[in-house]
């Protein structure tokens, strides 16, 4: 896996959001490299940069208020942004697709299931109104929604959340995309449901070998799923490296921290490990480290030296300049 190149690759990408001349820095130059047959954690709190990236990736930042900084997001050998946004269409669903959060708000309420994943494949596959009809039918069945035409004919809100789920799911890979992002899609979905998208994400990525970029503030979830993880802080990458090393020798002091604040049934009755201080205001430049305020380990270099995202161990990166002391944490 890692002798191949990346199938999507995010270049220093830097994204800034303008409200009445005030500048909200959401991305700060991240980096992130996705290979085919791989699922891609990246993880971090609300407000840390997960969605935008991925929302930069499918083109779909609004016009009005975001603007690329500076990067590049590579697609293979095409450049994303260099696209024009008729061209980004005919990118999106057949090449790069997205499973939003919460898919009852991206489900049109007006048309079936079956009608909506048949406009999708005739779109961008060219399918008349008989084999778009058939292969609904058949993705429904490869998400488990059954064979036999239910709910193809049912309107969301027939569905349950679970369902509503994997028909979006079944939207998202109906012309075969060779990139998947999956956005927080178990968020909303009780335990029991979440272990099965959970399960049904990784077969996908199994019998597809497509590149999928799992996107959740759940270290649980992405512990379960991802094979590689980056860790997002207020939009900058602050440790990458394979899952296991990750959790079991985290480089940086954010992630170890995030690690302790685990919920754990053979600590019960102590209290939560939670993270002191503030997440770090957008509209803020610092000269130094972005975590160095929350920081136990921070020192003076940490406010005034920027630390670079080196790889230190095995293919395990982290920008901090304390590196060897975060595990200890």
């Amino acid at each position: 896996m890692e002798s191949e190149a990346p199938i999507i690759r995010v270049e220093n990408l830097a994204v800034e959001f303008v409200d009445a001349g005030a500048k909200a820095h959401a991305l700060r130059g991240i980096n992130l490299a996705l290979r085919v047959d791989e699922i891609h954690g990246l993880v971090g709190e609300s407000g840390s940069g997960k969605t935008v990236t991925a929302m930069a990736i499918m083109g779909l930042l609004p016009s009005s208020s975001a603007k690329i900084v500076s990067g590049n997001i590579q697609l293979k050998e095409e450049s994303l942004l260099s696209k024009t946004e008729e061209e980004m269409r005919a990118v999106r669903g057949s090449k790069v697709s997205m499973v939003f959060q919460e898919p009852a708000k991206f489900l049109n309420p007006a048309f079936t299931i079956g009608a909506q994943i048949a406009e999708t494949v005739r779109q961008h596959l060219g399918m008349s109104r008989a084999q778009a009809k058939t292969r609904a039918r058949e993705l429904l069945a490869q998400v488990g929604l059954g064979s036999d035409g239910r709910v193809a004919r049912s309107f969301p809100h027939e569905l349950s959340s679970g369902m509503k789920q994997r028909a979006m799911i079944a939207i998202a890979i109906s012309c075969e995309p060779e990139v998947l992002i999956a956005d927080e899609p178990t968020t909303s979905l009780d335990v029991t449901l979440q272990a099965q998208i959970l399960g049904l994400l990784k077969s996908i990525k199994e019998s597809r070998r497509m590149g999928m970029l799992f996107i959740s503030h759940d270290l649980g979830v992405v512990r379960e799923v991802a094979d590689r993880v980056s860790v997002i802080y207020a939009g900058t990458i602050v440790e990458n490296g394979p899952r296991d090393r990750i959790f079991e020798k985290p480089l940086h002091p954010y992630t170890a921290l995030l690690l302790r604040s685990i919920p754990d049934p053979r600590k019960k009755g102590k209290r939560l490990a939670a993270i002191q201080g503030q997440v770090l205001d957008p509209k803020d430049e610092p000269r130094g480290c972005v975590f160095a305020p929350r920081c136990p380990l921070a020192k003076e270099r940490c406010f005034i030296e920027k630390p670079e995202c080196g790889t230190h161990e095995l293919d395990h990166a982290s920008a901090c300049h304390y590196w060897e002391e975060s595990w200890k944490l």
